[in-house]
Order: structure tokens, then sequence, then C-alpha cells
């Protein structure tokens, strides 16, 4: 794996696993809805000056932005709409839903194979995911859960509608000789962030105006964290990997947030580590360590399977 490509791994990694310490924080003082706002409003304000900074555009053209918008509807509105239809969504058992949001890389896998396109994930990263999620099993054992219920079918579909995005993502960062757009990280994330303001927006009313938030010094902290780095420069580096290495191996950093969540249980929660959870994350490291092998290179005059996979690293431009 090369340096700056494990970098954003970390990065991704890191951020998205400790996400839940940020937001206990910010809970102190916001419901549910107006966090989801205040968020997505400092990662766009933030993302939006990176931009200009960095004197890139935003994209036009309404067929852009239509693409866009379904990313964004699919990542972020839709498992928020899924929830509020479904009663019983949100109290769905927790190790669950956790196997389900670690299930998303196979879903990658699964639709890249509906569409007939399994040149896009080489044997290998297929095995290695498919051993992190068997890490993940382990790991939360939710053998007592309810599979067969509503809650369940809502989460099935939000690991799928996210799968989608990301191969979404994927297409227009590729190159426009291959029917990509070559749109770079940067400002792939910024429209994300614009968008999401207008879906976070819009569910303000059901409850964003309920009570009145409250903004201490360590909140407005956590704000700023999950804004900037979480819902912006850190979903730049997963848009990027995406660019890089193709869906289906980017998607496997969501198989390392739930170890480093659980690392960080231990570390500032006092949470003691039983035999199966470490078992767990030592088979979801197998599981990543196999997808990141690099691979073998092809013989001269053949095509190499890495070049299939991943045909938006080919593209000038940086992704998102």
């Amino acid at each position: 794996m090369r340096l700056d490509s494990a970098a954003r791994f970390a990065a991704v990694a890191l951020m998205w696993g400790s996400s839940y310490f940020w937001i206990k924080i910010v809970f102190g003082g916001l419901n549910s809805a107006q966090f989801s706002f205040f968020r997505i409003l400092v990662g766009a304000v933030a993302m939006l000056g990176i931009l200009a900074l960095g004197r890139e555009r935003l994209p036009r053209g309404a067929g852009v932005w239509a693409r866009l918008v379904l990313i964004a509807f699919l990542a972020n509105a839709l498992p928020v709409l899924l929830v509020e239809l479904v009663d019983d969504a949100v109290g769905a058992d927790a190790d669950m839903v956790s196997v389900f949001n670690a299930s998303v890389p196979l879903c990658v896998v699964l639709l890249c194979l509906a569409a007939r396109r399994a040149d896009r994930v080489p044997a290998r990263v297929a095995a290695g995911l498919v051993v992190g999620f068997a890490g993940v099993l382990v790991l939360y054992a939710p053998w007592g859960a309810e599979w067969l219920s509503a809650g369940a079918a809502v989460n099935a579909a939000a690991a799928v509608a996210y799968a989608w995005s990301m191969l979404l993502m994927e297409k227009l960062m590729g190159a426009e000789e291959g029917g990509g757009r070559a749109m770079t990280p940067l400002v792939l994330a910024t429209t994300q962030a614009v968008i999401g303001v207008g879906w976070a927006g819009i569910n303000m009313p059901n409850g964003g105006f309920d009570s009145t938030p409250h903004f201490s010094a360590s909140i407005i902290g956590a704000l700023l964290v999950l804004g900037i780095l979480n819902t912006g420069l850190v979903y730049m580096c997963f848009a990027w990997l995406i660019r890089e290495e193709g869906a289906a191996k980017a998607s496997g950093v969501l198989y390392a947030v739930p170890v480093v969540l659980t690392l960080g249980m231990v570390l500032l929660e006092d949470h003691v580590l039983g035999t199966r959870e470490i078992l767990g994350m030592a088979v979801i490291v197998a599981g990543l360590i196999l997808t990141r092998l690099p691979q073998r290179t092809a013989p001269a005059g053949r095509t190499r399977s890495a070049d299939r996979a991943t045909p938006a690293a080919k593209s000038p431009a940086a992704v998102r």
C-alpha cells in the first residue's frame, strides 16, 4: 500500500471510528435534528472556503447536479427517511445495526456482480471483504437479534443505498473517456456537504424546533471536529480512496471503524475486552490486510485486472 493511501485510510478509520465520542459531547446541548443541521452546515462552510482557496469551482450542468443529489439522497436522506417511516427501526438491536453498517462492502460487491461488472472486484479483495465481515460478526455476535423485522429490513435497505452511492461516486470521479466526469475529491466532498445542508434543513421541522440548542465550548469544539473533519476533509479522503482503489476496496475502511470504536471504548470508557472481541478484531484486521496486499504485476501486453477494477485511477484529476 502506498504511503499516501495508507494515510487516507487511517484518517478515515480514526475519524469515523471516534465519531461516537464526539457525538456524545454534542448531544449534551443539541438534539438529533439540530446536530445533523449544524454539523453539515459547519462542514459546508469549511469546504466552500477550502474550494475557494484551491481555486476550484462547483460543477455546472443539471445532469451532474442530479447525480450529486442522488448520491446525497442515497447516503444521507434515504436512511433517515426509512427510519422515520418504520416505527421499530430506531429500536433495532444495536449489534444488528452495526452488522448492517459493516455489510456495505459486501453490498458493493453484490451490486457490481448484479451489474455484471465482476472485473471491478478482484478476487483477493472480495475474499478479504468476506473475511472482514466474518470478523464483524464475531465482534458483535448479533445471534439473538430479530433479523426478520421491519427494523432489519430498513437497515438492510440503507446499507444497499450507501453501497450504491459509492459506486456512483466512483463513476463521477472516473475518466471522461470512460463516461465519468473526472470530478476531484475536493469538489465532490464540497457538493455533498452543500446538498447535505438542504437535506438537513428539510428535516429540521422533525424535532429541530422542539427545544432550544445550548452551545458550550466543548459542544462547539465537537461540532467543529465533526463538521470540518468528519463531514468535510475526511469524507474527501474517503472519496480519494474510492477514486484510486475502486469502491469495493475503499469500502473496506468501514471494517476498521468498529475496531477503532471498540479500542476507543477501552481507552475512554474503561471497557474491558473479552476474548470474543479480541478474536473478532483480529479477524477484521486479517481481512483488511488481505484486501490491501499489493497486487501482482501482470505480464506485458496483457490487461491488468487492477486497471479494470479501478478505471478512475487513470483520471488526471483528483476525486472528491
